[in-house]
């Protein structure tokens, strides 16, 4: 997946194919405007208003208690990327935009939206941790600050359903699991989708305060809370338990330099049973020097949170074997582009 510029008119495409158009400022421009128009919009309850039908930027401030003025170019931005549509001076949400913002939709991902607001504090500083070093650590948050853990771990969850049934399935375990370890599994989604379809299996996330009293709720509201249960801890401290006859670790290694994932991985082999399964779910660069765009994307938001990278299949495998597991095999996930799935047996 890429951004790339898109001409308004045939004249345009043609500079653009020229080389006339200074694309540099234009990304500048209007890249950043565009990421932060669609999350302040979710913040403001832009979406949540037009749900309801459509309406005049004058009507939206009014009810939304916002100036009309910027609520108007909010909008006119908003259609300009084919989330709003306009007719006059009323908008009205675009009918594909409503399978991804309507919450009553099983593919709604509004809060991951809202999140993506907190995400212009990491860019601002993108100068001073690309001179200087240093990263935002978004996991060292206290337990306390709840509506932080609600936002980030709900957007998480509205990601994951949208390829959890698809990598469940893709997931090999033994006949008739009993048990499974999901290691910083947040939401517990891959989990719980595991558990559907093993009827004998129970499965336990191990992740901090914060997220786990969010993943409970997830849970239980979805009530799986007898298959599927949270254990507040460290991945670095805690007791895992065990023995599992498989392990998921899913979005994680990305925020952990190489020695982190093989210290990681090692402590997960010592609860696993022999012949276990172990699943990692990430996006991962290339091998080669060029990296895909969303690769180089990712890794730079990952880089700003946690101070790491995207980890390459080669490094991904070497990280495997030291850590106790045979020769990873992949499986590609359709449903979220560049996210790929490697399996392991525990040797």
């Amino acid at each position: 997946m890429k951004i790339k510029p898109g001409a308004d008119d045939p004249l345009e495409r043609v500079a653009i194919g020229l080389n006339l158009v200074p694309l540099p400022a234009a990304y500048a421009l209007y890249g950043l405007t565009a990421g932060r128009v669609v999350g302040v919009a979710q913040q403001l309850g832009i979406f949540a208003r037009l749900l309801t039908g459509a309406a005049t930027a004058g009507r939206l401030a009014e009810e939304l208690e916002l100036q009309e003025a910027g609520t108007r170019l909010l909008c006119e931005n908003l259609t300009g990327l084919r989330i709003l549509e306009q007719d006059g001076d009323t908008f009205s949400l675009d009918e594909r935009s409503r399978k991804w913002l309507d919450p009553a939709s099983d593919t709604y991902i509004g809060t991951f939206v809202e999140h993506t607001a907190s995400y212009w504090e990491w860019y601002g500083d993108m100068a001073r941790i690309v001179r200087d070093g240093g990263s935002f650590e978004i996991h060292r948050e206290p337990a306390e600050e709840r509506e932080y853990w609600r936002v980030y771990i709900t957007g998480q969850y509205e990601i994951a359903r949208l390829s959890a049934r698809e990598v469940a399935k893709a997931v090999r375990l033994a006949d008739r699991p009993s048990a499974l370890l999901d290691v910083a599994g947040g939401h517990g989604w891959f989990s719980a989708e595991l558990c559907k379809r093993h009827d004998t299996l129970q499965a336990t996330v191990v992740d901090l305060p914060g997220s786990a009293r969010v993943g409970r709720e997830i849970i239980a509201s979805a009530g799986m809370s007898d298959r599927v249960a949270h254990r507040d801890g460290d991945m670095f401290e805690s007791d895992l338990g065990g023995p599992y006859d498989g392990a998921l670790v899913f979005d994680i290694v990305h925020h952990l330099s190489g020695e982190q994932v093989v210290a990681l991985l090692t402590r997960v082999r010592a609860v696993m049973k022999p012949g276990g399964t172990l699943a990692v779910l990430d996006m991962f660069r290339s091998d080669g020097r060029r990296q895909r765009a969303s690769a180089a994307a990712l890794g730079m938001l990952f880089h700003l949170t946690s101070g790491a990278d995207l980890h390459g299949p080669g490094e991904l495998a070497s990280y495997m074997r030291e850590a106790g597991f045979s020769e990873p095999k992949r499986t590609k996930v359709r449903r979220i582009p560049d996210q790929d799935l490697y399996q392991a047996t525990a040797t």
